[in-house]
C-alpha cells in the first residue's frame, strides 16, 4: 500500500471515529440532600432555583483528559450562577455517555440557592 492510500485510510477512519454519535447513555439519580454544604446559619434568604454541572472525559475509556466529575464542582457551579452562599434541597443526577472516542461523565445538581443573613433583624 502506498503512502497516499494509507493517509486516506487514516483520515477516513479518524472521521468515522469522531463523527459517530453516542453508543450508550445511562442516567441515574445519585441522591437528595437538604443542604449541599454545611449550614453556617439558620437565617437565610432564597435567591432562586439553579442548576450546576461537573463533567469529565476519558479518551478511549481509560486516559483521563479532564479531572473526574465531582459533586462539589456541580454545587459550586449552581451557587455561583445566583451569587449565593449555599444550595438547599439539592437533587443529584449522574450521567454517563459512551462514544467510540471515549466516555463522558456528568454530574448534575438542582436546588435552591440561598444567601445567609448575618443580621436576623434585616
Amino acid at each position: 500500500m502506498n503512502r497516499k492510500a494509507a493517509c486516506r485510510i487514516f483520515f477516513l477512519s479518524g472521521i468515522l471515529v469522531f463523527s459517530t454519535g453516542c453508543l450508550s447513555f445511562r442516567a441515574q439519580p445519585a441522591g437528595i440532600e437538604p443542604g449541599a454544604r454545611y449550614m453556617t446559619s439558620p437565617y437565610y434568604e432564597v435567591l432562586g432555583d439553579a442548576e450546576g454541572i461537573s463533567s469529565s472525559f476519558r479518551l478511549f475509556w481509560f486516559i483521563p483528559v479532564m479531572p473526574d466529575a465531582g459533586f462539589r464542582e456541580a454545587v459550586d457551579d449552581a451557587v455561583k450562577s445566583k451569587g449565593g452562599d449555599n444550595l438547599i434541597e439539592a437533587v443529584y443526577t449522574k450521567e454517563r455517555l459512551v462514544y467510540i472516542a471515549g466516555t463522558v461523565n456528568n454530574i448534575y445538581v438542582k436546588g435552591k440557592v440561598i444567601r445567609y443573613i448575618h443580621n436576623k433583624n434585616q
